[in-house]
């Protein structure tokens, strides 16, 4: 193949700087300069300057003045996200180029009481049908940065938009109220919903509204809960109520060993299910991975198991 003799690639075809557009992906993800230039090790007049290059070169801004910090244009948050994704398919081609070795190495992130509760226990099964692949779990509620971080494959619960990822709806969730037979032997039965208020409501704090969307799928006013104790993982909320603590707004999946075993009890038959889910994330493009295509195949089909029990 060969160029003919002063042949441009025609400009609209031109890639910008690489540079801006890492200053553009920080900033936008900060909506500030001065964070953007500390994620990035540079000055806050080198990013500036990267973004102020890179509108003249796209002729359109792309950031706006709003107050005292800045805001994406319309075009620049279409603009975001696309290059954000692209960004994270270069981090991840490059980490795969720069680890072969980790090929057989899955490096799983997923949400504490899920780990604990429903995923480990199932593990084995997954290496007892995939022996070469070896899965390496980690514990959080943290956004992923596939770009950053070196996870190949995360689950988190939320509304199935994630900047950086692609995401496959695992399960949906649905909650109900939880506590120890003893609570209602001491305090009596809950014979309705009014009967909620007179019983301590425990807060899951990373779910503060949890117990507010509850009483309005009855059609009632939001409770007082600002005296109530808080707990951060499910599985604190769930030992917390086994306790006697008070009652537990749980997801009916995470709770099905406790009531079996009679630690649990679900006194009031009413449900919700809320407006997020379990998803699976990945870094675009990575789905085919044969590690990560696996353990998400393998996955998706112990949740219709267990959903199916």
């Amino acid at each position: 193949m060969s160029w003919a003799h002063g042949y441009r690639r025609p400009a609209a075809d031109r890639l910008p700087s690489l540079s801006g557009i890492r200053s553009f992906a920080a900033a936008g993800r900060h909506l500030n300069l001065t964070a953007a230039a500390e994620e990035l090790g540079v000055t806050q007049g080198a990013v500036s300057r990267a973004v102020q290059a890179l509108e003249a070169e796209l002729g359109m801004p792309l950031f706006r003045r709003a107050g005292r910090g800045i805001e994406l244009t319309p075009a620049g948050a279409a603009y975001h996200a696309r290059v954000t994704d692209a960004l994270a398919q270069i981090a991840a081609a490059t980490r795969a180029l720069r680890r072969p070795e980790r090929e057989g190495i899955l490096s799983l992130s997923v949400l504490p009481t899920f780990a604990l509760r429903w995923l480990v226990p199932r593990l084995p099964r997954f290496h007892v049908r995939h022996p070469d692949i070896q899965v390496d779990l980690s514990a959080s509620e943290e956004t992923v940065d596939f770009g950053a971080d070196p996870i190949d494959l995360a689950l988190r619960n939320g509304t199935g938009s994630w900047p950086g990822a692609e995401a496959t709806l695992l399960m949906n969730e649905t909650v109900g109220v939880f506590c120890a037979p003893e609570l209602l032997r001491r305090r009596g039965a809950i014979a309705g919903p009014a009967d909620l208020r007179d019983h301590r409501l425990l807060v899951h704090t990373t779910r503060p509204a949890a117990w507010a969307e509850y009483f309005a799928s009855l059609g009632l006013a939001p409770p007082d809960v600002s005296g109530s104790p808080g707990f951060e993982h499910f599985f604190m909320l769930a030992e917390a109520a086994a306790a006697g603590m008070g009652l537990a707004l749980l997801p009916l999946f995470l709770t099905r060993g406790d009531v079996a075993a009679g630690r649990l009890v679900q006194p009031l038959d009413h449900t919700m299910r809320p407006a997020t889910a379990y998803y699976l994330l990945h870094a675009p493009g990575q789905g085919s991975i044969r590690k990560i295509r696996l353990f998400r195949d393998w996955l998706i089909a112990e949740v219709a198991e267990a959903e199916a029990i």
